[in-house]
């Protein structure tokens, strides 16, 4: 059974032929779903973060399944993204057959919230529970709760410390410092650098920021400033624009997501463009191409939730997987950047472009978007 198989011509930040079906899309007719393989695992996809990782397995469950969706922070358009690519996979013919009931709970940056939404799906009787944390350690006690039932537990994006749950992620401290690296290079270790950080205490944003330190410490004729836009442009527009205005020189900015509301900023308040980092938001590398503004891309996808989906069916039907799996990085700087393949003039700017992954036979239908 061959599950990587290529539909689609997977580049930094898009997936060619599904970003030009979705522009289709959004302009006339919603286009039908793309047959997605069996969901057990294969090493390409599910690839142990290191060598030493070990492997873990469940007693394998009859299905159909009921899988709870146990998510945090929804307010910004990587959340809404991935939220839609969620719906749009476990509806998918070759998914729903081992899907009984996929329920999505939101709890916002509440940690109690969140426990006492898995405490509530522990009742429902589900058959495993899928985590984007608020925190990473603030679950560990429910976690345990949960796999003492005979649960399974998958965390992505922003993972546990759980010993319970198996983890799904890119390598966020990479990340940051793959970043951090190339405005070290792009500023010659000197000068200002403005750190635009996503959600304050999320294992996400930790883990990215202290792979920019490893980098910024190295550099001491470099000034860190640091603020936090929630990965959320409107939000990072007005606190990079507060920066802007705060400090008279920046020489580079570190950013992630909603990096599209930064370089508005900049714009807006008419200061000269810097090198910028960020992920693949499809307004930021569109201006960054017009503007020729140095920058490096690295995505982090939202399709990463259908990756999770995957790895839970897989773990319910008795297959064992890596404890920590680790997604492939793709990075892409500005000249690189090709319109209709890593950016799309006709798409939203604030459009996250990387939504599907072909080698986990993860290629989101473009429908999913036009509801």
């Amino acid at each position: 059974m061959n599950l990587s198989r290529p539909d689609s011509l997977k580049t930094p930040c898009g997936t060619l032929s599904a970003l030009v079906a979705l522009t289709a899309s959004l302009l006339t007719l919603p286009l039908l779903a793309q047959s997605t393989p069996e969901p057990q695992g294969t090493a390409e996809c599910f690839s142990p973060a290191s060598p030493d990782i070990p492997k873990v397995g469940f007693s394998a469950k009859k299905g159909p399944y009921k899988i709870a969706f146990s998510n945090s922070y929804f307010g910004n358009n990587w959340r809404d993204e991935m939220l839609k690519i969620a719906d749009g996979y476990v509806k998918e013919a070759d998914v729903k057959k081992y899907i009984k009931e996929f329920k999505v709970y939101n709890s916002g940056q509440d940690v109690a919230q969140q426990i006492a939404q898995i405490r509530q799906a522990i009742l429902s009787g589900v058959d495993a529970i899928i985590v984007n944390a608020a925190q990473p350690s603030g679950l560990d006690p429910i976690l345990e709760e949960v796999a003492k039932r005979g649960i399974v537990i998958v965390a992505f994006d922003n993972t546990v410390t759980s010993k319970r749950a198996v983890n799904i992620n890119n390598d966020q401290f990479q990340m940051g410092k793959s970043w951090a690296e190339f405005l070290a290079e792009q500023t010659k270790g000197k000068g200002t650098v403005l750190m635009v950080r996503g959600l304050a205490g999320t294992p996400v944003d930790n883990q990215q920021a202290s792979g920019a330190k490893s980098v910024f410490e190295k550099h001491p004729g470099l000034k860190i400033v640091e603020v936090y836009g929630n990965w959320d442009v409107g939000a990072t527009q007005k606190v990079v624009a507060n920066a802007l205005a705060s400090t008279p020189q920046i020489d580079g900015v570190w950013g992630t997501a909603a990096c599209t509301g930064t370089i508005q900023a900049f714009l807006q308040s008419s200061r000269p463009l810097v090198p910028m980092t960020g992920e693949c938001d499809n307004g930021f590398m569109r201006l960054v191409v017009e503007k020729k503004v140095p920058a490096l891309v690295i995505g982090q996808p939202p399709a990463m939730v259908a990756v999770a989906i995957r790895a839970t069916i897989a773990l319910l039907q008795g297959e064992q997987l890596p404890k920590e799996i680790s997604l492939p990085l793709e990075e892409i700087t500005t000249e690189k950047m090709v319109a209709g393949q890593n950016y799309f003039p006709k798409l939203p700017d604030g459009f996250v472009t990387d939504i599907s992954i072909p080698s986990c036979g993860i290629n989101t239908s473009p429908s999913v978007f036009a509801k």
